[in-house]
């Protein structure tokens, strides 16, 4: 049975660890940061939600989707990589300008891309390699 401190550091935790997790997949190119960290802080909320509810909630809530997440997150990033080519050759950065209205413009660009393909790689299966981790034991022991 999950303790009653865990239950509240999940409540407090876990949205922050979200919120930081994006901050880091966008200014991943810029500053210290990226794809691969911003993955591992969000495997980090789902082991705090393993931690507090258990492993059973965390599979039933996103168990089925860690596999399929992994894949997208794979044809993202090379996605990403093919896409310059054109370009000039492979993992060149090729970026787009977006007008946003008034004097904004968003710029996204082929590293960004790849970053969330990284992030969707690492944190689905940094996640699913934590759920197995807290799969009880079956078996006889020798």
């Amino acid at each position: 049975m999950p303790e009653l401190y865990l239950a509240l550091l999940d409540r407090i935790l876990t949205p922050i660890l979200f919120v930081l997790a994006v901050v880091f997949l966008i200014v991943g190119h810029n500053e210290p940061g990226g794809g691969f960290i911003a993955g591992l802080v969000v495997a980090t909320a789902f082991l705090m939600q393993i931690l507090a509810r258990g492993d059973d909630f965390v599979r039933k809530l996103i168990g089925i989707y860690l596999q399929p997440t992994m894949g997208a997150g794979l044809i993202i990033a090379i996605f990403s990589a093919v896409l310059s080519l054109p370009e000039g050759g492979f993992l060149y950065g090729v970026w787009w300008k977006i007008p946003l209205g008034g004097d904004f413009v968003l710029e996204i660009g082929s590293p960004t891309l790849f970053d969330i393909g990284v992030f969707l790689v690492v944190s689905a299966f940094v996640t699913s390699y934590l759920l197995e981790l807290s799969r009880p034991a079956t078996g006889k022991r020798r």
